[in-house]
């Protein structure tokens, strides 16, 4: 049995939907998992498991959030979702159904539970991620650091939203604005009153985590 010592499990789950066509929205999730695997380097690439839960496996937190931040974004506008992180060890058990097993899965359980529990508590309730790491390279702080970021993103309206994962992507203020429909002024003035700059930085950031 082949046995994974250090890395990084990632489950996600739909907590809200924008329709009530599941299709529509299964569909969409199929399509952002396909861009977030084509983004985000992955150990066993980001599928769908059961229902509209989804896993992926990876070498660091960084890379594990990294793919939850492109699969929120692709997903914007559809659904949303809510993920659990957990570092530890993964045991194949069974290589070409998928099937695994580990303390890594097991914190990542924990991880999105515990994400679920918080956001149903006042002043929570935009958080979308937690964190669970038992390996040596754990960060003990970046529990807290993805709930900061969760819900300062949380804050923003649709349209900051838009133009945030706008630089996220890479894209130039005029692209930006033209997809928005708007001036470059005013996308210009939406990424300054709504410090989407620093939070952009910082979302990167935290995808520099082990």
């Amino acid at each position: 049995m082949k046995v994974l010592p250090e890395c990084v499990a990632l489950l996600g789950d739909l907590v809200a939907s924008r329709t009530t066509d599941r299709s529509h929205v299964h569909a969409a999730l199929l399509r952002g998992i396909d861009e977030t695997n084509a983004r985000v380097p992955a150990l066993d690439a980001l599928r769908v498991t059961v229902g509209d839960e989804v896993q992926g496996l990876y070498a660091s937190v960084g890379d594990a959030l990294g793919a939850s931040v492109a699969l929120r974004n692709a997903l914007f506008g559809t659904a949303d979702m809510r993920f659990g992180i957990g570092g530890g060890d993964v045991r194949i058990i069974d290589d070409e159904r998928g099937i695994q097993d580990g303390s890594a899965w097991w914190l990542a359980r924990d991880a999105i539970n515990a994400a679920e529990a918080l956001a149903g508590q006042a002043g929570y309730t935009g958080v979308r991620t937690a964190v669970r790491d038992q390996r040596q390279a754990a960060v003990a702080a970046a529990d807290g650091m993805v709930r900061l970021v969760d819900v300062s993103v949380d804050a923003l309206r649709d349209g900051a939203r838009r133009s945030l994962i706008g630089l996220l992507n890479g894209l130039e203020n005029a692209e930006v604005a033209r997809l928005e429909g708007i001036t470059e002024s005013a996308n210009s003035q939406r990424v300054i009153h709504n410090s989407l700059r620093v939070l952009a930085d910082a979302i990167t950031a935290v995808q520099l985590l082990p």
